[in-house]
């Protein structure tokens, strides 16, 4: 049976904060250049693309955008190129396309398109040598090294620093610089809840099923906490918008169920929060609560305390950190290895 000392995965989780401090460092002029011509072009909309953990960090990424500049930003459906050959004109956006391995074939569809169009193309990717890559005025690199865990954490954790780097870089905005400075000191503490982590994990061990909730940034978190929780432990995982929940799949609660709410976000923490009560009391939940708010720690049948400057942005990375933590450690608990999930490859192409 695999352990801890035996895992990519979990190695990997905790080598992220200097991965991050690198792509920001070593990227920092390509963002200066990609933010000028934005500038410069008055660019107004940011089209993201990519599949998997990248979409996830593109999820991110649209809030970001939306949050700290005046873009509109929206994610791409790259079948509208590759199956539909639609009629959409690229030329006066910024396109961002992120794949780990840089060959995803639809992704690079559509930043062809939008650099034949005339528009910015930007590719991210983690390899180098890729089909990505040869669309070369605009390129970033995830400087994380071979990522040896079939399951992205370190690809994902620099592509949404990535994105967040170039969001500052064109906003300007300090709140969100400082942040990032902040970043690698940050996960680096995260790692010290690996004892609050396992000391939830009796709870979840033999579920067959498990709700997440989240809004705006940490609603973006908890559809890559889903990926991670299905593909590592092979437990049904399902993420929900904790203002979306109350339209439809509130009625379909099934009582007993073991949960997890993200409430690190000062500016949504409350609306989390009050659909955490209402469940908690109206459908007999177990819940558990990952936050850097005492009092609201407090509330649940569990909780998982971040460090407290774990808020919005630097929110997401504790959340990231705790949820990696959580599917690598419950998966050797259930038996089996993060780090070859069935059916999964590496390099995957579609089209």
């Amino acid at each position: 049976m695999i352990g801890i000392n035996d895992s990519n995965m979990y190695r990997e989780i905790h080598d992220q904060h200097r991965h991050v401090a690198d792509c920001l460092r070593l990227n920092a002029d390509m963002m200066k250049k990609i933010a000028k011509e934005v500038k410069e072009r008055n660019i107004k909309s940011v089209v993201l693309v990519g599949r998997g953990s990248s979409d996830h960090a593109n999820l991110v990424g649209r809030y970001a955008f939306e949050m700290y500049t005046d873009m509109v930003a929206t994610i791409a459906a790259p079948s509208v190129v590759t199956m539909y050959n639609g009629k959409v004109d690229y030329s006066h956006s910024l396109v961002i396309g992120i794949s780990q391995c840089g060959q995803a074939q639809d992704v690079y569809e559509v930043l062809k398109r939008c650099d034949d169009q005339g528009g910015i193309a930007v590719s991210i990717t983690n390899v180098r040598d890729c089909l990505m890559a040869t669309l070369k005025e605009y390129y970033m690199n995830c400087e994380c090294g071979e990522e040896k865990s079939f399951t992205a954490c370190k690809s994902y954790l620099t592509q949404m620093t990535i994105l967040l780097g170039l969001v500052a870089e064109i906003s300007g905005d300090a709140s969100l610089k400082e942040a990032l400075e902040k970043a690698p000191s940050v996960i680096e503490k995260c790692y010290e809840i690996e004892e609050q982590v396992r000391a939830i994990l009796p709870m979840y061990r033999n579920a067959n099923q498990v709700y997440l909730y989240g809004r705006g940034l940490l609603n973006a978190l908890a559809n890559e906490a889903e990926l991670k929780i299905i593909e590592s432990a092979y437990l049904d995982a399902r993420c929900y918008g904790s203002s979306d929940f109350y339209h439809g799949p509130i009625s379909m609660t099934p009582r007993f169920m073991p949960n997890i709410f993200y409430v690190a976000d000062t500016l949504t923490n409350q609306s989390t929060m009050d659909l955490h009560n209402k469940l908690r009391s109206e459908k007999q939940l177990y819940t558990t609560v990952v936050t850097n708010v005492k009092e609201y720690a407090e509330m649940a049948d569990h909780s998982v305390v971040l460090p407290e400057e774990c808020d919005g942005i630097l929110g997401v990375y504790g959340c990231a950190i705790f949820s990696q933590l959580f599917a690598c450690l419950l998966a050797i608990e259930r038996g089996y290895n993060p780090d070859f999930p069935v059916g999964l490859s590496k390099v995957t192409v579609t089209r």
